[in-house]
């Protein structure tokens, strides 16, 4: 997959920072369309916010109208417009169930794993990553990113180096500091 080069860097066609839903979900895509894909997440373990998900139970997405959900939305929903025509819930679901997680809607929309267990989608997800053929590194900090003319430089906090051609950042908000989500992306 990646390849070390003479000078110690490792290369990669597509580098995505960040080991949530988000991450792993660009990763799986980027490596299915066959582009040489590695993920580095900063934390011991992907999804770690994943976990804590409605509940511990993993709310995967909610079956509402568009309309409806846009309606929910406090600030900006046509940001949201894009993303959501092109990847709806139905989508969502299609994708973990085909991963072997099957779900189940509950009141008000709501879609959980059948088996209650957060763990199972991000299980899902990894077992994707892997036949999709994506690299993962773990443990694997990123201090620096510099723009070069090939594409991306990225300096990990253990001395490690890595480039790519495209970079997605996906490291999430502030909003669980202790899953690894400190806003530092």
């Amino acid at each position: 997959m990646s390849t070390e080069s003479m000078s110690g860097v490792t290369k990669s066609n597509v580098i995505i920072l960040g080991g949530g839903a988000a991450g792993m979900m660009a990763a799986l895509f980027s490596a299915r369309e066959g582009a040489e894909t590695l993920l580095l997440e900063k934390n011991e373990k992907l999804g770690k916010k994943v976990y804590i998900t409605g509940k511990g139970r993993c709310n995967l997405t909610n079956t509402a109208e568009l309309e409806d959900f846009f309606a929910q939305v406090p600030r900006n929903p046509r940001f949201l417009q894009s993303s959501m025509h092109a990847f709806a819930w139905r989508d969502t679901v299609a994708l973990v169930e085909s991963l072997g997680t099957k779900t189940k809607v509950e009141r008000g929309g709501r879609v959980f794993p059948v088996s209650d267990k957060a763990s199972d989608v991000t299980a899902a997800l990894q077992r994707g990553l892997r036949s999709a053929g994506a690299q993962v590194l773990l443990n694997t900090e990123i201090v620096r990113i510099e723009k070069t003319e090939e594409g991306f430089l990225l300096q990990a906090g253990d001395g490690r180096a890595f480039m790519c051609r495209a970079l997605v950042i996906a490291t999430g908000g502030v909003s669980y500091p202790q899953t690894g989500s400190t806003g530092d992306g």
